[in-house]
């Protein structure tokens, strides 16, 4: 009977963290440059079906890509739209503006914030390549690492004791939510 349950409170704890997608939505211009990279997740691969996106320094949307995986590795070739100066509207990035970069892992429902190494969350770089690779952003054995544990915290849905972990005591709790007792678990 312990492997039923513990499937049960694993997929309750998945989807006490997930949540709806993000409305992100790029508005597709005639400029754009790509990103073609390897992702990660605390060293490890992010998992297929995660989605990336780009924002400009004011926040919008400018890109958005659903990642995939290939021999085993996971990754994105994100195409990030550029400003149409055309339009009174900012669609985009403009040559010089700098980016950041966001993670949704829709197991969690978590988004990520890139962090440099520096600790810094923004980019540079971009340039109108009519949706080629960027120079500097066309390496697809270069890494994007994103972190669980970033700049600053990130609190996980399940870590419902507060301590930066889901262990017993938060399985627990969650099992008192539901009105069962160790003694239950035992019959």
């Amino acid at each position: 009977m312990k492997p039923p349950l513990t499937a049960f409170l694993l997929l309750i704890f998945c989807q006490l963290g997930a949540q709806d997608a993000p409305d992100w939505n790029p508005t597709p211009t005639p400029s754009s440059g790509t990103i073609v990279a390897q992702i990660l997740v605390d060293g490890l691969w992010a998992p297929p079906g995660a989605m990336l996106a780009a924002f400009d320094t004011n926040g919008n949307c400018a890109g958005v890509n659903t990642l995939f995986s290939e021999a085993g590795a996971t990754y994105t070739t994100l195409t990030i739209y550029g400003d149409d100066a055309t339009t009174p509207e900012d669609e985009g990035i403009n040559g010089v503006e700098s980016f950041s970069l966001k993670l949704y892992l829709p197991a969690t429902g978590m988004i990520l914030d890139w962090f440099g190494p520096d600790g810094g969350q923004q980019l540079s770089g971009w340039s109108n390549t009519n949706g080629a690779p960027m120079p500097g952003y066309n390496d697809p054995q270069a890494f994007l690492a994103f972190h669980l544990t970033s700049f600053p915290p990130t609190t996980c849905a399940s870590d419902l004791d507060g301590d930066d972990q889901v262990g017993v005591a938060d399985l627990l709790s969650l099992l008192g939510d539901f009105g069962l007792s160790c003694q239950d678990l035992n019959n």
